[in-house]
């Protein structure tokens, strides 16, 4: 009977492709088709719920099949149920139930309707196989999809600049979530030597003394998933993302930014905490960061002049108190906070838009003027410094730009001889000598083999910030990000006893997802589009079949599941030692930017307003 946990978490991927059959105008068999994949979705959890129920709600676990298995590592697809897997399940059905009801009249006669339901499908299977996960790789395959799936609703209004520069925004921030939940896995992996399921996890916790005793990993693993979590449910100092996810619409706000995705750090944590559970540092800082993030946002919150920032604030404040929960081990108090909060948010996004309607008629017809007048005091200057500040949020926003983005803009700009002829003339040659020097690494000196890893791995970060800076061609930004994945694996082959087979899977799925990118430019180049990266092009107005290839092609390339390059990247961290931190440091940033920098290229030609002004296009503040 534990087969049917796997039924249960694929079947929304049956769904999503049913979704892909009825054209795009043919609204009653679209919606047909994503209402009945909840529907039945729903009759198979309950029927699972009762047999789960039949035998005294005992853990349920189900071991899947071996996407790849070597003798050191298997990636395997788990399934793993538990009480927290059944609150948050039956919420997520119910709510998505509930907007899809909403979003049939909402969405209607939109361009994009067949398109919005497409990714609502492929965001429902996406959380589903995160809360059925049974071990933190199938955990990563679902993070992922909710991730990209974030990205096209947000920027579901791609003809307006605001929505696709804030998607990039989210992104930008989830793709540090992706790399810290990587850096994680490849920890975990690192210490108990073999994939460990949850089913293990929670049989291996022992009583009063912490599970992970080596200093480096009780501190290095907690910390990797708690950036991760921080990063995905909004809390400080991330927090600014989650308003400006709101450019969706608002049915896919309530579902992702209000009930649902932004509670997946949440349940990360609960999922983990065996491995943290007698770490006291984790617990106050988990805490403290919960604590400050509630009263922030809450400030923040009580000022805003629009409804979905303060619903957005107000939501993040929840989350707060959730992570405080957390740390104090009231995991049954949490969920049932999880439960008010996913819908509360959901009933206030999906009734903002009459409210507010309602209240600037009765404004109109009623208006007073405030009565508050600025009185002199000190206490009264600090009330004025923080509502100025609140109004400001705090500059969230700007900080996180200062301190992320900017040095790394400023390095890039400053490498303008890092060009693709460049890189192909050059670096190609010096790749081709890195190769011979794997071969024949035996004879190398030992100071330079042990430096040799930290040097590709710098030359692939140099030109994967260049590709992220990059204004001209997208060619030319594409060619950077190829080659600077290549001297990533290459970085990873000196690190000794590492599998060639391995490095031809990573590199599978890179040449293929390049080969079909230069591809998708040929056709653009041949029908005289622009492939300039100064502005938004908008080719998917013109050329929507493009657009898909090209989509396939980037992620592809940024290793998404379950390509090759995905399978090849998980394993090839695990080549990387435990005492190599600057080589960890050097590979996150650049799996971090070359993540950003091949989204931004997509965005920059098929998405925002079209070149051409035949089409409609919108203000920048619409």
């Amino acid at each position: 009977m534990n087969q049917l946990l796997a039924v249960i978490a694929v079947w929304p991927l049956l769904g999503f492709v049913l979704s892909l059959l009825p054209g795009h105008r043919q609204e009653k068999a679209i919606f047909a088709a994503a209402i009945g994949t909840v529907i039945v979705h729903f009759g198979l959890l309950i029927v699972w719920l009762v047999f789960w129920a039949a035998q005294g709600f005992a853990h349920a676990y189900w071991k899947g099949f071996d996407l790849y298995a070597t003798r050191s590592a298997h990636f395997t697809i788990d399934f793993y149920f538990d009480t927290y897997t059944a609150v948050y399940l039956l919420v997520t059905v119910l709510l998505t139930f509930v907007i899809m009801m909403f979003s049939r009249y909402y969405i209607h006669r939109e361009k994009g309707y067949k398109r919005f339901f497409n990714n609502i499908l492929f965001f429902y299977f996406g959380l589903t196989m995160v809360l059925i996960a049974g071990n933190l790789e199938t955990l990563l395959i679902g993070w992922e999809f909710i991730g990209v799936t974030s990205f096209f609703l947000i920027a579901f209004y791609r003809d307006r600049y605001l929505p696709v520069k804030n998607a990039l925004k989210v992104v930008s921030l989830y793709r540090i979530a992706d790399i810290f939940m990587l850096l994680g896995i490849w920890l975990y992996h690192h210490y108990f030597e073999h994939n460990v399921s949850f089913f293990e996890l929670h049989n291996l916790m022992p009583k009063g003394e912490p599970l992970v005793h080596d200093h480096f990993f009780a501190v290095g693993i907690p910390a990797a998933f708690l950036v991760a979590a921080l990063v995905k449910s909004a809390q400080l100092p991330f927090s600014s993302w989650l308003p400006r996810a709101m450019e969706g619409p608002t049915s896919s706000s309530a579902i992702f930014y209000s009930s649902l995705s932004v509670h997946i750090g949440v349940f990360l944590l609960i999922r983990t905490y065996p491995l943290w559970q007698e770490q006291a540092w984790f617990e106050y800082a988990l805490i403290v960061i919960g604590l400050a993030t509630s009263i922030v946002t809450t400030l923040i919150a009580r000022v805003q002049s629009t409804v979905k920032t303060q619903i957005a604030y107000s939501s993040i404040a929840q989350i707060g108190l959730m992570m405080v929960e957390v740390a104090l081990g009231w995991h049954t108090f949490a969920l049932i906070h999880f439960a008010g909060n996913a819908f509360l948010r959901t009933y206030q996004l999906l009734v903002s838009p009459s409210v507010l309607s309602y209240m600037i008629h009765d404004q109109f017809f009623h208006f007073s003027p405030p009565q508050h007048h600025l009185r002199p005091g000190f206490w009264n200057r600090v009330y004025w410094s923080i509502f100025v500040l609140s109004i400001r949020e705090w500059n969230l926003d700007s900080i996180m730009y200062r301190l992320l983005w900017m040095p790394l803009k400023r390095l890039g700009n400053s490498l303008n001889f890092m060009t693709a002829r460049y890189a192909v003339y050059v670096f190609l040659p010096l790749y081709i000598l890195g190769l011979a020097g794997v071969v024949f690494s035996l004879a190398m000196p030992g100071v330079l083999l042990a430096w040799m890893p930290v040097l590709l791995a710098l030359i692939s970060l140099l030109m994967v910030i260049k590709a992220f800076v990059k204004r001209e061609e997208a060619h030319n930004a594409w060619v950077l990000v190829i080659v600077s994945q290549l001297f990533l694996a290459l970085a990873i082959a000196y690190n000794g006893q590492f599998d060639p087979v391995q490095m031809i899977m990573f590199y599978s799925g890179i040449l293929v997802s390049g080969a079909l990118g230069f591809l998708v430019f040929y056709y653009l180049r041949k029908a005289k589009e622009s492939l300039s990266l100064k502005r938004f092009q908008g080719h998917s107005y013109e050329r929507p079949r493009l657009s898909v290839v090209f989509l396939i092609a980037s992620l592809g390339l940024i290793g998404f599941p379950i390509t090759p390059t995905f399978i090849g990247e998980d394993l090839m961290l695990g080549h990387i030692h435990k005492n190599q931190y600057l080589l960890t440091f050097l590979i996150a940033l650049t799996l971090i930017v070359a993540g950003l920098a091949v989204l931004r290229i997509y965005a920059r030609l098929f998405l925002g307003p079209h070149q051409e002004t035949y089409h409609e296009i919108a203000y920048r503040s619409s």
